[in-house]
């Protein structure tokens, strides 16, 4: 098994537990967001494999190179796009508002296995 094989797996059974974790009701809906924002990332080099190195994390370009590898618009991959950008501003604060489609985006994306 290569390194990249072996990233892309781990990778792949951390964005899984993300996933889970930010379906669990009993979690606040801002902490829900993060948590389905960090399996988009996660499924997002996944699908990148060995070029996942080529980037300085965290990194929009992730996100819009594993969307166009799966044939989504940059529409679709849009919102955890806009979540990257805005993540820690303090002057926009996120109630978890993304939540439900962060989780459509990564489940698009965690899919394509």
């Amino acid at each position: 098994m290569t390194d990249a094989t072996t990233k892309s797996q781990g990778r792949r059974t951390l964005a899984d537990s993300f996933m889970r974790d930010a379906q669990r009701e009993s979690t606040p809906w801002r902490s829900r967001a993060d948590l389905a924002f960090e399996a988009v990332y996660l499924y997002a080099l996944t699908m990148l494999g060995e070029q996942a190195d080529d980037y300085e994390h965290p990194d929009t370009r992730v996100l819009t190179a594993a969307a166009e590898k799966c044939n989504m618009t940059a529409e679709e991959i849009g919102p955890a796009v806009e979540y990257l950008a805005h993540r820690f501003d303090p002057a926009i604060p996120d109630n978890g508002s993304a939540y439900q489609v962060l989780l459509s985006i990564a489940k698009l994306l965690g899919s394509d296995r």
